[in-house]
């Protein structure tokens, strides 16, 4: 059983054969790689499981997409190698150059140590979470902007982050970034037969820009505090709705800020208000700034949901009242389970006397 303990040989045999009887499928030499590299600690024992190969094929299909936008909207336009013309940065493309700096010294830190785990975790989570979901999608916004200046800047970002980013990852999954790179360094003006021979990212200390990073965080905080609040209301994901905050948190681009959250989080309209709307919505908070979505509803149709779901909640409440009206059951059943359901009831009678207070206002005359 190679690697694997031999008094556990007969189980695994079983659990094979019984899980893949056609054989295990393939994931990729680079998705194993990767694999391999993130169980690398200094643990003696390690548990494989192929849904982490899984996850890993996840993340290349995830670089190889994220690569095709990034070429769709840089070849045949001004990415920025002429120096000589100026560019735009923005607060978002200081942030990611910023983060690059943090992660190139992080898999530094765990090449040095023979943590091949910490490298792994840096790479995957600077590509999925910071270039991926965060980056390329503000670029999306930025691409749109009138100003050349600042399209430029962006694809230059784009392409100089990513090619980065391949070189970085190179050494843990060589096969698919030895294929990307050849796309991309042309247009980020790296020259080279092979990604193999290109110098190895250092991190650039005096490039971490901690300005940048706040205004960075505060915009991912009211993007995932409104999120939230679409959530909470139900709203779907197709459809927008506006926004209104007091006190909105200040950034050093308020303009970037607002197209950002109003993109990410899909709103109509994102507004300053002195106090919220006396409602009874959910409300968040970022900083000392409170948010709420306006939300146009059909009075009458809201009165349908509502009285629907009255109409349930009282069906639950009687549920847990004939529980608790149960002697046997009382009795019987842990005390546990006796206080859950106990504190199902309050629940339900508070969120019926709350629907009872949102039907009266939306039947009274106004």
């Amino acid at each position: 059983m190679g690697l694997l303990k031999g008094e556990h040989e007969e189980k695994i045999e079983a659990y094979i054969r019984t899980h893949f009887p056609g054989g295990i499928p393939a994931f990729g030499a680079d998705a194993l790689r990767f694999t391999f590299a993130s169980l690398a600690s200094f643990s003696r024992t390690l548990s494989f499981d192929l849904s982490r190969c899984e996850g890993y094929r996840n993340f290349c299909n995830k670089l190889w997409n994220a690569t095709r936008f990034v070429l769709m909207n840089t070849e045949g336009g001004d990415c920025g190698l002429d120096e000589r013309v100026p560019v735009e940065l923005s607060y978002v493309d200081r942030w990611i150059v910023s983060q690059l700096q943090r992660v190139e010294a992080e898999v530094e830190k765990g090449f040095a140590e023979y943590r091949f785990d910490n490298v792994a975790s840096a790479i995957y989570r600077f590509v999925w979470d910071e270039y991926c979901d965060w980056y390329v999608e503000l670029a999306k916004v930025q691409l749109q902007n009138p100003d050349e200046a600042v399209q430029r800047g962006t694809r230059r970002t784009l392409l100089r982050v990513l090619e980065t980013a391949l070189r970085l990852a190179h050494p843990v999954i060589p096969f698919i970034t030895e294929e990307l790179w050849h796309k991309v360094a042309p247009l980020a003006g790296r020259k080279g037969e092979t990604i193999m021979r290109a110098p190895y990212p250092r991190s650039q200390p005096e490039r971490i820009d901690p300005a940048a990073e706040r205004d960075m965080a505060v915009l991912k905080e009211l993007t995932n505090a409104a999120r939230n609040l679409r959530s909470e209301a139900k709203v779907p994901p197709k459809d927008r709705v506006a926004l209104v905050l007091t006190e909105p948190p200040e950034t050093s681009e308020p303009r970037t800020t607002t197209a950002g959250v109003s993109s990410l989080a899909r709103l109509s309209d994102l507004q300053h208000v002195n106090a919220l709307p006396e409602t009874d919505s959910p409300v968040a908070m970022v900083g000392n700034s409170r948010l709420m979505l306006r939300i146009e509803v059909d009075p009458a149709a809201e009165r349908v949901r509502i009285s629907k779901e009255i109409a349930r909640v009282k069906g639950e409440i009687t549920k847990c009242k004939a529980k608790l009206a149960n002697a046997s059951f009382v009795e019987r059943a842990p005390s546990q389970v006796v206080e859950q359901e106990r504190k199902r009831l309050t629940e339900f009678e508070t969120m019926l006397i709350k629907l009872e207070e949102q039907l009266e206002k939306l039947t009274a005359p106004t």
